[in-house]
């Protein structure tokens, strides 16, 4: 089931994905350093955030993003490594996009670390396009035009 957010029952959850199924790619945290608790959460309470779990137990995969003008950007999103291939991310994404629809967006826009070619062939197969090369942050801007 997909859901929204509860801080108190996911943010632990939603904070180990991103520690194991994100951090690693990051070359922001190449010196070993990693990200904090307080940082996610934080992140977490200025975007809107759906979580997939069975029902209101802890999640195993989580999307979140915010909205900027008529772009929606898709901040984060991770899935554990035991579910994943079997269509979460898909189902994310497309929850996603659904809600960028609904808020009058006209295109959904990411980063990618260069180090993740995995996640460039998912968002590649989903029609994404790279836009642009941002060497500063060693990822790749990539974005979709929302159909309605």
């Amino acid at each position: 089931m997909i859901r929204k957010r509860l801080a108190t029952i996911d943010d632990p959850a939603i904070y180990r994905l991103v520690v194991e199924q994100l951090v690693p790619f990051s070359r922001m945290y190449d010196s070993g350093n990693s990200v904090t608790y307080s940082e996610i959460r934080k992140r977490l309470n200025a975007n809107k955030t759906f979580v997939i779990a069975k029902g209101y137990k802890r999640p195993y995969g989580f999307i979140s993003m915010i909205r900027k003008s008529s772009k929606l950007f898709i901040d984060m999103l991770a899935v554990d490594p035991r579910e994943q291939g079997k269509g979460i991310g898909h189902t994310l994404m497309k929850a996603a996009e659904d809600y960028g629809l609904s808020e009058r967006c006209h295109t959904v826009e990411l980063f990618v670390d260069d180090s993740n070619p995995k996640a460039i062939r998912f968002y590649s197969k989903r029609g994404y396009e790279i836009d642009s090369y941002v060497p500063d942050l060693s990822c790749y801007r990539m974005n979709k035009k929302l159909k309605r």
